[in-house]
């Protein structure tokens, strides 16, 4: 992969991950309209490594105003800890699903349209639910963000927006809960590919993971804007219509 592609993809993944829109999926998508080698699951999870440096060093800076104005963030952080569990189990035992058939461009697309309807659910009607059942629902729709074009941002902020969490603490508990599950599945391949001698990627994965760490920060400070606006419909909109386009086109 060439220095301009890895370069490409980190600007992509970093900018688009803590955003409710698909980081893996406009990578593919991306990739297919400007002819480009379409990233493997394997330099998505790496590029993501960039993002996971991103987000810790964020909650390194406001660790403590975060607890200040979030008493429930200690409980919080122990639960949420736990949430990679579902996700990672589908993700290794269907691996080969999710690093084939589903970046076909048809499912990508319709995987846009389904995390924009899920991210505009408590538009229309909100429930109430205790906070474990929120972060155990949120846990298990988790697992649809293995497929590139749904959002893992998205369905779990949507999912805790519709279930009765506020924008600000919906956004910090999906933040959270990216941590554990890109560390796991990044040792697992960075595991793979050195036991299987994949030298040539290195270099390109450490171009893209740089540019997705400096990308990833400047998303998280903007996600964080927008908690405090709750524009979260926008991005409802954008994904839908980027599905639908992309499905008309095909």
């Amino acid at each position: 992969m060439s220095i301009f592609t890895s370069i490409f993809y980190g600007v992509v993944q970093g900018f688009t991950e803590f955003l409710p829109i698909s980081s893996s999926g406009h990578n593919v998508l991306l990739s297919s309209l400007f002819n480009l080698k379409t990233p493997s699951l394997s330099f998505d999870i790496f590029a993501h490594l960039g993002s996971l440096v991103a987000i810790l060093f964020f909650f390194y800076r406001n660790i403590n105003k975060d607890r200040e104005n979030y008493p429930e963030f200690n409980s919080t952080l122990r639960i949420v800890l736990l949430s990679w569990i579902p996700i990672l189990l589908v993700g290794y035992f269907f691996r080969d699903f999710f690093d084939g058939k589903a970046r076909d461009l048809e499912i990508v697309a319709a995987s846009f349209v389904v995390s924009g309807v899920f991210i505009s659910l408590h538009l229309f009607k909100q429930y109430k639910l205790k906070f474990f059942q929120i972060i155990l629902l949120m846990s298990l729709f988790q697992i649809l963000a293995a497929f590139p074009g749904i959002s893992r941002s998205g369905i779990t902020i949507g999912i805790g927006l519709l279930f009765g969490l506020g924008p600000r603490k919906a956004v910090i508990i999906s933040l959270i809960m990216s941590a554990p599950v890109i560390l796991l599945a990044s040792i697992y391949d960075l595991y793979n590919i050195f036991i299987n001698n994949y030298d040539e990627k290195i270099f390109s994965i450490t171009i893209s993971f740089l540019f997705s760490l400096i990308f990833s920060f400047i998303g998280i400070k903007l996600m964080m804007l927008i908690a405090r606006k709750y524009n979260f419909k926008w991005f409802s909109v954008y994904n839908i219509l980027v599905g639908v386009a992309v499905l008309i086109f095909l």
